[in-house]
């Protein structure tokens, strides 16, 4: 069985593998064998077992088993400690067994105990419901965002009509998938198989791709221009264009970072920009920080308030010759 030592230093290698994690499953082994020695080894186990514990799938049964031997320790503080990190292994098709356990466990006479017990079913009926909606989410967000068209091509009704982009829609839906995602941050990571998680990838690549086509082509033909030139309507309709692009590519690069972030920041295209007194600091309008935004001293312009739903596909009619998915395939 392994020491305190060993544990550490297996602990280590796989912290530092960061995405490479997967790959050492032997550390990972001896992580779970030290259940199996005395008090200090226990405790370490109760908290590394779980840390790890989405990244061998294939060693899942083990470690709850291993888990679980710690939550019936004759040690007051080892059964809590385990008890804790319970809800970490309620993951897919391991989240009913994990629920049965700690229902099972709600029988004991120790009141502290008890209350680990309850907080810990409580945590997974959230973390169920959360999962379930951000699929929805998910699943939603895939509609408007088209494969590749060379992808496309392979289908059987694919033809070769061009993917038709909706970034208004792509907004929203992106929006929401990042805030709902600090919830749950191995959604994408844990929740998903590889295979989808792959789609999803190809997805954003393309749409990022494009994104950085039509930023280029809307800052060119705002260049210079200022006051007047920008109340024409073919104007604001690029000024909110260039809004909702570069608020989705910040949302892309987020989730393209090892593993996912969800920490960058956006002011939604259709949310008014506050006016602020000379010499007061300037507030972030975003609504990240889950309360509502200050009021200004003086209100946004009465146009400003309006929901602005920028027209679908390729803004052909408004902007001009900003014809993105032609810049796409000349690529």
């Amino acid at each position: 069985m392994p020491t305190v030592e060993e544990l550490y230093r297996n602990y280590g290698i796989l912290a530092d593998a960061t995405e490479q994690v997967g790959q050492h499953k032997d550390s990972y082994q001896i992580i779970l064998d030290g259940v199996k020695g005395g008090t200090k080894e226990k405790r370490l186990a109760a908290q590394f077992i779980p840390k790890f514990f989405k990244h061998f799938p294939e060693l899942a049964d083990s470690a709850i088993n291993a888990q679980l031997d710690l939550c019936e320790d004759e040690d007051v503080s080892i059964r809590r400690q385990a008890i804790k990190e319970l809800p970490q292994f309620a993951t897919g098709e391991n989240l009913p067994r994990v629920a049965d356990i700690l229902t099972q466990l709600l029988q004991t006479d120790d009141s502290a105990e008890f209350n680990l017990v309850n907080n810990a079913l409580l945590s997974i009926f959230k973390m169920e419901k959360l999962e379930t909606n951000l699929r929805k989410l998910f699943d939603k967000l895939l509609e408007y965002m088209p494969l590749p068209p060379e992808e496309a091509e392979n289908g059987e009704n694919a033809g070769n009509e061009e993917p038709k982009l909706q970034f208004s829609y792509v907004e929203c839906l992106l929006y929401s998938f990042h805030q709902l995602g600090r919830k749950l941050p191995d959604f994408l990571t844990a929740k998903l198989n590889a295979e989808k998680l792959k789609d999803f990838k190809i997805r954003l690549q393309y749409f990022a791709r494009g994104l950085q086509v039509y930023i280029r082509q809307l800052r060119l033909a705002l260049q210079g221009k200022t006051g007047e030139a920008l109340k024409t309507e073919e104007n604001k309709i690029k000024v909110v264009a260039l809004k909702i692009t570069n608020n989705i590519n910040v949302l892309i690069k987020d989730l393209f970072h090892i593993p996912p972030s969800y920490k960058s920041t956006v002011t939604l295209s259709w949310k008014p920009v506050q006016k602020v007194e000379l010499g007061q600091k300037r507030t972030n309008e975003d609504t990240t920080s889950g309360s509502p935004p200050k009021k200004s001293t003086a209100g946004p312009k009465r146009d400003a308030r309006q929901i602005y739903n920028p027209p679908s596909g390729k803004y052909s009619s408004n902007l001009g010759n900003l014809n993105y998915e032609r810049s796409l395939q000349g690529k």
